[in-house]
């Protein structure tokens, strides 16, 4: 999986390892070591580099999944830049700070093309995969239909267009018994490099994490039919 150093991530790695998975763990942020720390107890959890930015990387992890496993039943896309710190506000606009290019090309590669990217980089071991299953975190930002703000333009955008790409995806694997899931995780709270949280924000990554396992887990009635799910289980419109 993608994006494993905190967060939703890590508490999804956490979850996978008590249901018994072999996990690939995507390790990018050196300035967290929890899923080193955690290594230490679970003999299942294999750490790879993984910059989704950098196709060389998937192309290692999926070598490394290959030597180990053989095959690969479950990929969990959730790595994703949401906010980046600069002088001034780059993502609204009012005609005046101008809009940073560079920063909203990154923001599209690591939340949008990263995705499909990574899938057909795996889909080999995929194809092998028992489960056959697609897991994407998404946002309810992503939504047209629901969309009020004026700020946050680079995320919402790229979430956006991540939904797109799931769609077509779908349209190219479902036929082959693939099985989707979009999953909308919540205002979660921020995660330090110690693993404490920050008090702001509303729901605990662990919390999120469970929902999001679950929705991984169980089949549904429904599975040609693509749909964005909220960590309370809740349809959005997408």
């Amino acid at each position: 999986m993608t994006g494993a150093d905190r967060g939703l991530g890590f508490a999804v790695v956490k979850e996978l390892l008590k249901n018994d998975f072999c996990v690939f763990a995507g390790k990018f942020m050196s300035d967290y070591t929890l899923l080193e720390e955690l290594q230490k107890e679970e003999p299942n959890l294999h750490l790879v580099e993984l910059d989704v930015q950098n196709p060389e990387h998937m192309k290692a992890a999926a070598e490394e999944i290959e030597r180990i496993s053989g095959k690969l039943d479950l990929l969990v896309s959730n790595a994703a830049i949401m906010s980046v710190r600069t002088e001034k506000p780059s993502d609204i606009i009012d005609g005046n700070r101008g809009l940073d290019l560079p920063l909203l090309v990154r923001f599209f590669m690591t939340n949008s093309y990263a995705a499909p990217l990574l899938v057909d980089t795996l889909l080999p071991l995929l194809r092998k995969g028992e489960m056959k299953r697609l897991f994407f975190t998404s946002s309810e930002i992503s939504s047209v239909r629901l969309q009020r703000r004026n700020g946050g333009m680079r995320y919402g955008m790229t979430k956006t267009a991540l939904n797109l790409g799931v769609r077509m995806m779908y349209n190219t694997l479902r036929p082959e018994g693939f099985t989707f899931r979009l999953y909308q995780p919540g205002w979660m709270k921020h995660q330090f490099p110690d693993g404490s949280l920050a008090e702001s924000a509303i729901v605990d990554p662990a919390d999120s994490a469970k929902e999001a396992v679950r929705q991984m887990l169980e089949d549904r009635m429904d599975e040609d039919r693509l749909v964005l799910v909220d960590y309370l289980g809740r349809e959005l419109s997408f």
